[in-house]
């Protein structure tokens, strides 16, 4: 019998993830990981492995500024719930920008996640990627920022 309680919580998660991601919210990612949570993402062009808060919150806040941010779209989830853990499988869709470098990122991936009910609430233990795609164009003088989700 499916969860579909705990499909849904997840689904929120996961939401909240990509919200607090994007607006470089580092109070709220912290409430979506486990303390010892991690991540792993990999591309041709990188690879990320953090894990534990200490090491998660430098990358993000790292990676996301007002001059580096993006757009992190998750789509088709496919999750198993049993008993207080879990299991997801996202598609992502994304866009990233660095003024910094003058690089913009589009592409895809596949997110594989496990979650860890603590206290009643469901919580990312480990999340990773692997991309299908990846384009990378260099900005130019044309291209202009007119809002940006990074606030202060």
């Amino acid at each position: 019998m499916l969860d579909l309680e705990a499909i849904e919580l997840i689904k929120q998660l996961k939401s909240r993830y990509f919200r607090f991601l994007d607006t470089g919210d580092l109070a709220g990612l912290q409430t979506v990981f486990t303390a010892d949570g991690g991540i792993h993402y990999r591309s041709p062009s990188y690879e990320y492995c953090k894990n534990g808060w200490n090491e998660l919150e430098a990358f993000f806040s790292d990676s996301f500024s007002k001059t580096k941010f993006g757009m992190h779209t998750g789509h088709h989830p496919e999750i198993t719930v049993t008993g207080d853990t879990a299991t997801g499988i996202w598609y992502l869709r994304d866009t990233f920008v660095s003024l910094d470098d003058g690089i913009t990122f589009d592409g895809s991936a596949i997110y594989h996640d496990v979650y860890v009910k603590e206290g009643g609430v469901w919580k990312i233990m480990k999340s990773s990627y692997d991309r299908l795609f990846e384009q990378i164009t260099k900005r130019n003088d044309d291209q202009f920022i007119t809002c940006c989700p990074i606030k202060g």
